[in-house]
């Protein structure tokens, strides 16, 4: 599992006696008694939950299913548990009644890795179970019609187009930008072997990094493909590959001697500054929320001033930071899949609001929509709206079950069970 927290959709657990909830995705640890727990829940954002939630729809769906809600339409995708096993339908609904209204079906022998939406459309990247690449397809969500296909895995870029990238062995593979509306090739570029990092803003990406194991460095415009600026820094110490080949903010991070790594301005290529990092496999750099951090597999996070190198914080009880917004949320461990979710002032580390104890869902798709699952006595599972910025955690649903996964259309909810099979529980605005 990654480090970053996930934050992903929430989901709930099925009632004998009543329509099955759906399951959420989770992030949380904390011990706590379950006594000081329940009372957290009745007084959480000074709201009272619901005394009964209303009856939920049934949409089947395998177990482990990705599913997305766009606009009024649900989408539903196999798994991962049916690769090998026809693992490859991916259908529409109508919501808020769940009624089926198409079905796309993939070839014969891929399975689905992705969905997303692009340009008005629903975007399934799809790959093969033996060898092959990966194929990004672009579907109408009213009808399941097939608007263009393109080989790759999309990146989304920050005015609104679309990378596919398709790295092969020995350096022969290619990013390319498409029309998000048509499909058609615009420009393309040949990957190093050494791979691809990618520049973001807000949006998405705005500068493709290439680098060579010989140390050459190409910066291409995300839009154009044109190059902005080409350069040196030292070669991978093998010869073969660096360790890091990291893109964090306006910097490059590469590894040098053994057991450092120097940043490097993207714009001049410019030397900043070189720190020491563990020689253990699993280190690896991340942008958190305007601080540069070092995580590792082990737990725990060292910030740095991205402008100096110079260490400003370190922490070694987080198990998971993901930067939402101008803040950081921080995962302390807690009880099973739920953590104590805390945000998190990132130039000090300093703990700004405590948003208790969740599992998180909706992370990925969207941060400032994200969802929190926790079990309650009784089979129940509450559902709560996190909002970082405010450093609060509100009540959204209660509702019968366990679920693994929810996403929030507004005036639904949409959960996966544990064992499969989707609910859409109405919950109002």
């Amino acid at each position: 599992m990654s480090p970053v927290i996930e934050l992903g959709e929430m989901r709930h657990d099925e009632d004998a006696d009543g329509p099955a909830p759906a399951p959420v995705r989770p992030p949380g640890r904390l011990a706590r008694v379950v006594a000081a727990g329940c009372l957290a829940l009745l007084t959480l954002a000074g709201a009272a939950p619901p005394a009964r939630q209303p009856a939920g729809v049934r949409v089947p769906a395998p177990q482990g299913a990705a599913f997305l809600v766009v606009g009024s339409r649900l989408v539903v995708a196999d798994g991962p548990g049916l690769i090998g096993r026809g693992g490859r339908v991916v259908t529409g609904h109508r919501l808020p009644g769940g009624e089926p209204l198409w079905r796309f079906t993939l070839p014969a022998g891929d399975h689905v890795l992705h969905v997303s939406t692009l340009a008005g459309g629903l975007l399934v990247t799809s790959s093969p179970a033996g060898a092959g690449d990966t194929v990004s397809t672009l579907l109408d969500p009213a009808t399941g019609a097939v608007r263009w296909r393109q080989t790759g895995y999309p990146v989304s870029t920050g005015s609104g187009g679309v990378l596919f990238e398709t790295p092969r062995a020995a350096g022969t593979g290619t990013v390319l930008a498409a029309d998000p509306v048509t499909g058609a090739v615009r420009w393309s570029l040949p990957l190093p072997a050494n791979g691809v990092a990618y520049r973001t803003g807000k949006r998405g990406v705005t500068q493709i990094v290439l680098i060579t194991a010989d140390g050459r460095v190409a910066v291409h415009d995300a839009e154009s493909g044109a190059l902005v600026h080409a350069g040196r820094v030292p070669p991978a110490v093998d010869g073969v590959s660096y360790r890091f080949a990291q893109v964090v903010g306006d910097l490059l991070l590469v590894d040098g001697a053994p057991g450092t790594a120097t940043a490097y301005g993207l714009d001049r290529l410019d030397r900043r500054w070189t720190v020491p990092v563990e020689s253990r496999a699993g280190t690896w750099f991340v942008e958190c929320a305007g601080m540069l951090c070092i995580r590792d597999q082990t737990g725990g996070v060292r910030a740095l001033d991205p402008a100096t190198g110079d260490p400003t914080w370190v922490d070694d009880h987080w198990v998971g930071m993901a930067p939402v917004g101008d803040r950081l949320l921080g995962a302390e461990p807690g009880v099973g899949l739920e953590l104590e979710l805390v945000v998190l002032d990132p130039a000090t580390g300093r703990s700004l609001a405590r948003l208790g104890r969740w599992r998180t869902t909706g992370f990925e798709s969207d941060p400032s929509r994200l969802l929190g699952l926790r079990r309650l006595p009784g089979d129940r599972t509450l559902v709560g709206t996190l909002d970082v910025a405010a450093g609060e955690a509100r009540i959204r649903a209660v509702l019968p079950g366990s679920w693994d996964d929810c996403a929030d259309s507004g005036t639904a909810l949409v959960c996966l069970r544990p064992s499969g099979g989707l609910m859409v529980w109405p919950v109002g605005p």
